[in-house]
């Protein structure tokens, strides 16, 4: 993905930009009244994709890949690296920005009715290292080639089918 740190002519410093995550209220708010920049990743690993199931809103209990909001200050690419490391305890490594999307739900995080307004930049990466999965997500799985029949295909939210057509030629 292009970036663009610049301004009249000059370099942009990232670093001053970072931040850290925002109160609940806060974030409550800005969640309820905004689109959220996030960033979801799609890890080859141990010969296949590395899914999670959610146990947090939104899309809580839908088996999905690593990923979340884009952090302050720093591109999606490094913002997935530490994302990564947070939720699965993985490197990443050969990481890839394959598209972006748009997804909506009813539900959120917060229960202010609102529902979840994201903008997603898609990324492929591999991943080494010891799986060990945050509070947020449980039950991993690794989907190989074989795994992705039509049934299982069926199963999955639209935008993770989506997301797969994208990563499989990279395996």
């Amino acid at each position: 993905m292009k970036q663009y740190a610049i301004e009249g002519g000059n370099p942009v410093a990232l670093a001053p930009l970072e931040a850290d995550f925002m109160s609940d209220p806060t974030y409550r708010a800005a969640h309820a009244g905004m689109v959220i920049a996030c960033h979801d990743i799609m890890i080859a690993y141990e010969g296949g994709f590395l899914m999670i199931v959610r146990d947090n809103e939104p899309a809580k209990g839908e088996l999905w890949c690593i990923g979340g909001r884009q952090l302050r200050g720093l591109s999606p690419e490094d913002s997935a690296l530490r994302k990564a490391k947070a939720e699965c305890n993985l490197e990443l490594y050969d990481l890839q920005t394959v598209g972006c999307a748009r997804t909506y739900f009813q539900t959120d995080p917060f229960g202010h009715g609102r529902g979840t307004d994201s903008f997603n930049v898609m990324l492929f990466a591999r991943g080494r290292g010891a799986l060990k999965l945050d509070a947020l997500h449980s039950d991993p799985v690794i989907v190989r080639p074989d795994d992705y029949t039509p049934d299982f295909q069926r199963t999955l939210h639209p935008y993770m089918r989506d997301f797969f057509e994208l990563v499989w030629p990279l395996v």
